[in-house]
């Protein structure tokens, strides 16, 4: 067993990435005996709240998505000296080009690698391109000591798709891959005046019914549906508004029609990136979530702990973060028809939305809460470690 600090470095290709998905998990180690640092592949986001990520100063080894024969080597040999250096005895990957050239360099380095599994990023590829990426995931599962779906589906594409041996292969909890902050989210943390000033400054109205879709604006996201469910909730209930809030994503971009709307309709409120979205939350009276396929939807846990009802697809990783009927509804995949029908039950009747709010807000607390997954994290982790007879010392 470890007498002292347990050393770790958590590796994923873009800064926001850990700004977004690993906010109060290293606080929460270091309180636990664990030296923590970081590996990034971009300068971008610099600003990390102390409460969420302790003294945290990233360590910058370029990277990007597309695979590179120049630069991919480069930076695997400057990762497998930052390790080596470092005398890690975990090294922890997410995200795709992170997850493969750290698994690689911590392996060789002498450290037990740790794998996230976040969301299948082949799901929608067909022929050699998903081949290619499938390998890639076959790699980064050989190269790791445990990985860690943050799905219960994710797990089964893994061991039923023998990307990686079932020994392995983890579940934390009933999912995603840092629980949510209850605290953070939820209905007490926004108070009246934050939802009445957000309103003014959109221009809806007090008695206006507002609808919400949070998340990256891309074709995968099922936002090209949005419109269309949108003007069929209007025919029954005129006085709604769409709110589409998140960043452009140019490597899928929505169809110009769709973008059009967005920017012309006086029925849709388009805004970008928001870096505390729980006003919106409070908001909105119902969550919408078109996406076509997700690793995990944590925005519709963060809804679902504002006491917000979400309707989703009956997809991959958005059926585990809604249960269906009750803590929102599920409906089929690509029916733009079906979810706003699902809208429109909902608002003509206000007493089941909030019944199912309410059981949405419970489920989160008793499943999902941060603490817990980052208990059973920690556990991961010592058991990971505790059967060597040395370590670094």
């Amino acid at each position: 067993m470890i007498g002292r600090p347990i050393r770790i470095c958590f590796v994923c290709t873009h800064s926001f990435t850990l700004a977004t998905l690993y906010k109060g998990l290293f606080p929460y180690l270091a309180a636990r005996g664990y030296e923590i640092e970081v590996v990034v592949g971009d300068r971008e986001y610099t600003e990390f709240e102390h409460e969420y990520f302790g003294e945290i100063r990233p360590h910058v080894v370029p990277m990007r998505r597309m695979q590179s024969p120049v630069r991919d080597p480069i930076a695997l040999a400057r990762m497998y000296s930052f390790f080596r250096a470092k005398r890690f005895d975990l090294i922890h990957v997410s995200t795709p080009k992170a997850s493969l050239l750290g698994s690689i360099a911590g392996k060789a380095s002498g450290a037990r690698v740790v794998f996230v599994y976040r969301r299948c990023v082949y799901e929608l590829m067909i022929g050699f391109k998903r081949w290619f990426y499938s390998q890639s995931d076959r790699i980064i599962c050989a190269f790791s000591d445990v990985v860690l779906p943050i799905s219960r589906q994710i797990h089964d594409h893994l061991v039923q798709g023998g990307l990686a041996s079932p020994d392995k292969v983890r579940m934390i909890g009933q999912g995603s891959s840092n629980g949510l902050d209850t605290k953070r989210f939820s209905p007490d943390a926004v108070s009246t005046e934050q939802v009445a000033a957000l309103r003014q400054s959109l221009d809806i109205a007090p008695e206006t019914t507002v609808l919400l879709f949070l998340g990256r604006v891309c074709s995968e996201k099922g936002v090209d549906m949005l419109p269309r469910m949108l003007d069929i909730v209007r025919l029954e209930h005129p006085d709604t508004v769409l709110i589409v809030a998140g960043p452009k994503d140019e490597r899928d971009p929505p169809h110009e029609e769709t973008q059009r709307r967005f920017l012309d309709d006086p029925a849709i409120r388009r805004i970008g990136y928001v870096a505390d979205p729980s006003p919106l939350y409070a908001l909105c009276d119902v969550f919408v979530f078109p996406s076509l396929f997700e690793g995990f939807g944590n925005v519709l846990l963060e809804a679902a702990a504002h006491e917000r009802v979400a309707i989703g697809f009956d997809v991959p990783g958005v059926k585990e973060a809604i249960a269906d009927s009750e803590s929102g509804i599920l409906v089929p995949k690509g029916n733009a028809r079906a979810m706003a029908e699902a809208v429109n039950a909902l608002l003509s009747n206000p007493e089941t939305r909030l019944e199912m709010a309410a059981r949405a807000r419970r489920r989160i607390e008793t499943t999902f809460s941060n603490e817990r997954v980052w208990k059973e994290l920690d556990a991961t982790f010592r058991e990971l470690l505790g059967g060597e007879d040395a370590v670094h010392d």
